[in-house]
């Protein structure tokens, strides 16, 4: 869990969680180094990389204009939170970030658009015109952020509390132009943000929560976080197995003579490519790895060698001997 805590001049305020690396970006990472330039969908997978690369830079650009903003009041911040759905089958609720004060709670939702934006409010859809005239729909912010912040409140009430529960959409990328359409809808561009929050002090000046009560909301939602793991299913088969060679652009492998990791290619070593690959192999399988599998994923046949490079990771072991496994974290 991305967890840190950084006070402000005056104890005023902490950042509870930090925005981390998601599995999505992990997982989709992993395709480009593993998929075939030459499979299918190879183009498919890098362009959902760089839509959520895309989207993550927009995500930092308001945490930076967070960094800019000194309140009096005493406040938490916590980003990328993933709470888990209210039923089974529901979806969960994934909140870029959270400002959490004594006087309100405001959910934020960041938008890394290009174009003109236009919002149709009688159907819920969001169009997004480019400048050669291509037309794109995407999902409403507007009702993400009003379920997330019905959510929150019932919440609040289940514990006896009652606080006024703000949202906005915030835009990062200054190249959205907002038509006339959202004008009257909570949303900005991230220039606004210190302004906004100041608005809604000046709106809310009563106190809901004390300082206690503040934290003790904040931390149980940290506790809550559960974020959603990305899992691979059609393409696992056709990944590349082994310890690749970043130097050669992971096209080619690297082998494990004489307890280093030599690159077939170019001869290089990297013993960080092997712990990359350790990782990759969790995305692509799951935690658990016995001998066998280890075998053939590193493409080393010598079971004796195997076990002592396992036994030297120190990994939590489950089952014994021929059904022995190892977790990998």
């Amino acid at each position: 869990m991305n967890v840190h805590y950084n006070l402000a001049k005056g104890g005023q305020h902490m950042l509870l969680k930090k925005r981390g690396v998601s599995s999505k970006q992990r997982v989709l990472e992993m395709i480009e180094r593993r998929l075939p330039k030459s499979h299918t969908k190879y183009d498919y997978f890098q362009e959902m990389l760089g839509r959520t690369k895309a989207g993550i830079a927009g995500e930092q650009r308001v945490d930076r204009e967070w960094q800019e903003i000194y309140l009096e009041h005493p406040y938490y911040l916590l980003h990328d939170v993933e709470l888990e759905a209210e039923s089974a089958g529901g979806s969960a609720h994934q909140m870029d970030t959270l400002f959490m004060s004594q006087h309100f709670v405001l959910i934020v939702e960041i938008k890394n658009i290009v174009g003109h934006v236009e919002y149709m409010e009688d159907n819920h859809q969001f169009i997004r015109i480019t400048s050669d005239g291509r037309v794109d729909g995407f999902r409403n912010p507007f009702d993400q952020v009003k379920r997330h912040a019905r959510f929150l409140r019932r919440l609040f009430q289940m514990s006896g509390h009652h606080i006024p529960i703000e949202y906005i959409v915030i835009s990062a990328n200054p190249n959205m132009i907002m038509t006339s359409s959202l004008s009257a809808h909570p949303i900005i561009h991230v220039s606004g943000l210190a302004e906004k929050v100041e608005q809604l002090f000046k709106q809310h000046q009563q106190v809901y929560l004390s300082k206690e009560v503040l934290r003790e909301f904040s931390e149980q939602i940290l506790t809550m976080h559960k974020p959603t793991q990305w899992t691979l299913d059609m393409i696992v088969d056709e990944l590349k197995k082994g310890v690749l060679c970043s130097k050669c652009d992971y096209r080619f492998v690297m082998h494990y003579r004489q307890g280093k990791w030599r690159c077939e290619n170019c001869g290089g070593r990297d013993d960080q490519a092997f712990n990359n690959a350790l990782k990759d192999y969790r995305h692509m399988y799951g935690e658990f790895i016995s001998n066998s599998l280890f075998q053939d994923f590193f493409g080393i046949s010598c079971a004796k060698t195997v076990y002592k490079i396992l036994k030297s990771l120190q990994l939590q072991e489950v089952g014994a001997k021929k059904d022995r496994k190892y977790i990998i974290k």
